[in-house]
Parts: structure tokens; sequence; C-alpha cells
């Protein structure tokens, strides 16, 4: 079975998506992709070259990256994972962990599954979606 990975390391938030998308049809310094989206320049040496950003390098060894490119790669790498029902996500060590045994509880009308993470500890907590009981 093929193990879904969640890539956390250098997701953006929603006010740099928005900027990221403005990115136009040219070239760019690393530094300049950096302060046009709002991160730092390291970001794209740490997290987004190790990854696959595509770029270009010059004859002088410096790097380009073309703002397009950039952000359909951007937007491949970072996709969100649809999980099954019978999977959850741990925050505390960043894996999808297999539904096993779990408690089922109750606050109001939120009903959710109360589980331990097998890989460190950590409590898990996921929504029971609402059956639809249209006839």
């Amino acid at each position: 079975m093929l193990q879904k990975k969640i890539i956390n390391k250098g997701r953006l938030k929603g006010n740099q998506l928005r900027k990221l998308s403005s990115l136009l049809d040219m070239m760019y310094k690393p530094s300049e992709i950096a302060e046009e989206v709002g991160f730092t320049r390291r970001q794209i040496y740490r997290a987004y070259i190790p990854l696959g950003c595509p770029y270009e390098r010059d004859e002088t060894r410096h790097i380009w990256i073309n703002g397009e490119a950039f952000h359909q790669w951007y937007r491949e790498t970072y996709k969100k994972v649809k999980l099954q029902k019978n999977e959850a996500y741990c925050v505390s060590c960043k894996n999808i962990i297999t539904i096993q045994d779990f408690e089922e509880k109750q606050k109001g009308r939120y009903r959710y599954q109360l589980l331990t993470c097998p890989n460190c500890g950590g409590k898990i907590s996921k929504a029971i979606e609402k059956e639809n009981s249209n006839d």
C-alpha cells in the first residue's frame, strides 16, 4: 500500500498563498521571491530546493527561479491529502495513522473518535461525519 506523506516543511499561510499567485512568468532571485511572498530567503534553500523546486543557475552560479513555474510546483507539491474514514492525522508526530481501537464521544451535537497514536502516544480526535438519512 502506498503511504501518503504530508509535507509540512515550507508550507505557506493563506496570505502568502495569495501573494504566491501574483508571481509573474519571469526569473526571480531567491531573495526577490521571498520578499514578494513574505518568507525568508533561507526557506528556499532549506525547504524548497531539497524538495525539487525548479531553478536554474547562470554562469556565475547564481540561482534563478521562474515565478510561474515556482507557483505551479508549490501547488503540486503541497496538495491537500484526503484521509480515508479509517485514517487520522497525528499533530504530535506529523504522521497519518490507521484507526484501530477508539473511544466514541459526544459533546452537544459534536461527535468524535478519541484515540491514541501508536507512534508517539499522543491523543488524536477525529470528527465523525453525520450520516445523511434522506430516504
